[in-house]
């Protein structure tokens, strides 16, 4: 996605391209020049002057180049203290490496440590919030997500969507008037009533109310961009996103949170032409999604965080393709985002034995830049005081990295949207 283009004095790109399986006789999986979109890194302290998008992304590339409202953050992963070679075993000891389901839940969680067990970045952000009297809601077009799952009865619940919408709650009761008798049941409290049965009751009252007053305002949305038909099913999911995003007055909130997701990333064969493939949908749903935020007047006030388990591995295996890993390198975009830079740093080396002790076998790269690099600026953005017991809930582990590791909404954003209405994908 994003790779060296113009380095100097060390020939990074060089550098790349042979640990990327570049011989004489073959490219490797790594790419030329020709098929690289080039922009200015515009920091100097990265080891290149210009690096390369993968010509399958060109919305990023405009984004970037052409909007300002785009930026990468190299070699950023889930790591919980800053580590190199000598010591991560240690210091990331908690982290399930390489695992697809344990580093998706350590991701999502962002707190490796367990100090708030069972939630997540975006419910905790939800929960602080609605804690400072900003209402929130979380919404996961995907499934029960834990990056939404805040503090038992302190935040909202999760709303949790398909990419169709919503549909009725009980579509075929068992009788007339089942909807009404459920309600009566978990209306009734008594003296030996139970904190376990209360929290239900009141959860399962609140869903019954959220998700009637939900459906009908959905149902009344109206779409005006035309979004591709793509085979991951993203664009449908940003779709349903900006359909929800229309119901936010009449639902009384000013924060909305959501997750969408996108798969086939496993790339252990032919790497280069699954990329292809999955970047071109992923373009079109982008492009779909940027369109229909700049129709509804929603485009500066909405944030993109992408992210991912981990990256994968730089040293090709024998199909081509490319294993497990750690590092990689990731972006966020949106309306008020002061893009056009690419932020952490990108490695100069990727053999092990390198200089600055990040690279591990087959180029897995130890990360140098956090998640909480990126969440601290989009949390302060969203509402969250940059200092204090919220953040510090927020990102439980943020403190264990120097300030110059961690990116304020003012590195992030040009307009504050702090007072305003806030979205997150």
């Amino acid at each position: 996605m994003l790779a060296p283009h113009t380095c100097a004095p060390v020939d990074v790109y060089e550098s790349y391209r042979s640990i990327r399986g570049k011989t004489n006789t073959t490219e490797g999986i790594g790419l030329p020049r020709d098929r690289l979109l080039q922009i200015d890194a515009n920091n100097p302290s990265q080891p290149c002057q210009s690096f390369g998008i993968h010509q399958g992304l060109p919305v990023l590339e405009n984004l970037y180049n052409g909007e300002n409202r785009l930026i990468f953050i190299a070699n950023a992963g889930l790591i919980p203290m800053p580590a190199n070679v000598s010591n991560y075993r240690e210091r990331a000891a908690q982290v399930r490496l390489y695992s697809h389901n344990g580093m998706k839940s350590d991701t999502t969680r962002e707190d490796v440590f367990d100090e708030f067990a069972g939630t997540g970045v975006g419910g905790r952000i939800a929960d602080v919030l609605s804690e400072a009297g900003i209402p929130t809601n979380t919404f996961s077009i995907n499934g029960q997500q834990v990056l939404l799952s805040g503090e038992g009865g302190q935040g909202p619940s999760q709303f949790i969507l398909d990419d169709d919408g919503l549909a009725d709650f009980n579509n075929d009761p068992s009788f007339e008037n089942m909807e009404e008798v459920i309600k009566a049941m978990n209306n009734a409290t008594l003296a030996e009533s139970g904190f376990f049965a209360e929290t239900w009751s009141s959860k399962l009252s609140e869903i019954f109310v959220k998700q009637s007053l939900l459906k009908a305002e959905l149902d009344a949305t109206t779409v005006n961009t035309v979004f591709p038909e793509p085979e991951s099913g993203l664009a449908d999911q940003f779709k349903i996103v900006t359909r929800v995003m229309q119901t936010a007055q009449a639902r009384g909130v000013e924060r909305d949170i959501f997750y969408v997701t996108s798969g086939g990333f496993d790339t252990h064969s032919n790497v280069d032409e699954k990329l292809i493939a999955n970047f071109a949908g992923m373009n079109a749903a982008f492009q779909g999604f940027i369109n229909e935020l700049k129709a509804l007047n929603l485009w500066s006030s909405t944030v993109l965080v992408q992210f991912s388990e981990f990256g994968r591995t730089l040293d090709p295996n024998t199909n081509f393709g490319s294993d497990h890993a750690w590092g990689g390198n990731h972006f966020m975009f949106g309306g008020a985002v002061a893009g056009g830079k690419v932020l952490g740093q990108y490695p100069r080396e990727f053999e092990q034995g390198d200089e600055d002790g990040i690279a591990l076998k087959r180029g897995r790269m130890i990360p140098t830049s956090p998640w909480d690099s990126m969440w601290k600026g989009v949390a302060e953005w969203f509402g969250v005081p940059a200092e204090g017991a919220g953040m510090d809930k927020v990102l439980p582990m943020h403190k264990n990295f120097p300030s110059d590791k961690l990116y304020n909404k003012n590195q992030l954003f040009d307009v504050l949207g702090s007072d305003g209405d806030g979205s997150t994908s």
